[in-house]
């Protein structure tokens, strides 16, 4: 299936929220101040120890709660209506449903909502891979983490966005992969907005 660069971009980003969502639940419950301070200080959040971290993410009224990432998640999987299949469209619109009723299982549907979208066609998967291993780099920069694993993902996937003629993120991403850290991650991060059509 060909997709609009719009679509490809919606894919992109459903993964990269999805991703960073479940990041964050990892760390759920917080009730190690130093270790909320790290997560505090690498993802920039407006918070200050553990109990207000929780409060911040548990929050619907805040930008960066995990009900706003979630709604904005759903936002995508609406824009992408007409691309997914009618099967996975419907078992989705279920799910973020059931989890927007349901706030406290937001954490536990993210699991199953990528399983329905890494079913669908090699594009879909391939645009959602990318947003999700994107993300995952960018949490793993920030967290002074363990890349490699990462890095081989994302080696795969340049590899199959080089037959769609994006040779210039293949390029930044051998950039990138001779110096990766923030800086350079930025300036890969720079060239996908671009790719994407998106002018930053």
């Amino acid at each position: 299936m060909l997709l609009l660069i719009s679509n490809a971009y919606n894919i992109y980003w459903l993964g990269r929220y999805l991703t960073r969502i479940n990041f964050l639940c990892q760390y759920l419950p917080l009730q190690d101040d130093e270790h909320a301070k790290q997560l505090i200080g690498a993802l920039y959040l407006p918070a200050y120890d553990a109990a207000s971290l929780t409060e911040l993410l548990l929050d619907p009224e805040q930008v960066y709660s995990f009900s706003q990432q979630f709604n904005v998640a759903y936002d995508n999987v609406q824009a992408l209506r007409g691309v997914l299949s009618r099967q996975s469209y419907a078992e989705l619109n279920a799910m973020f449903k059931y989890a927007k009723d349901n706030a406290g299982s937001i954490c536990q549907t993210i699991s199953d909502i990528e399983a329905v979208l890494e079913s669908e066609s090699q594009n879909i998967f391939l645009y959602f891979s990318l947003g999700k291993y994107i993300e995952k780099l960018d949490q793993e920069l920030r967290m002074q983490q363990e890349s490699r694993d990462t890095m081989e993902k994302l080696d795969i996937l340049a590899n199959a966005l080089s037959e769609f003629d994006w040779h210039e993120y293949v390029h930044a991403w051998h950039d990138f992969k001779l110096q990766p850290d923030l800086g350079t991650y930025h300036a890969l991060n720079t060239r996908l907005q671009e790719m994407f059509g998106v002018v930053t």
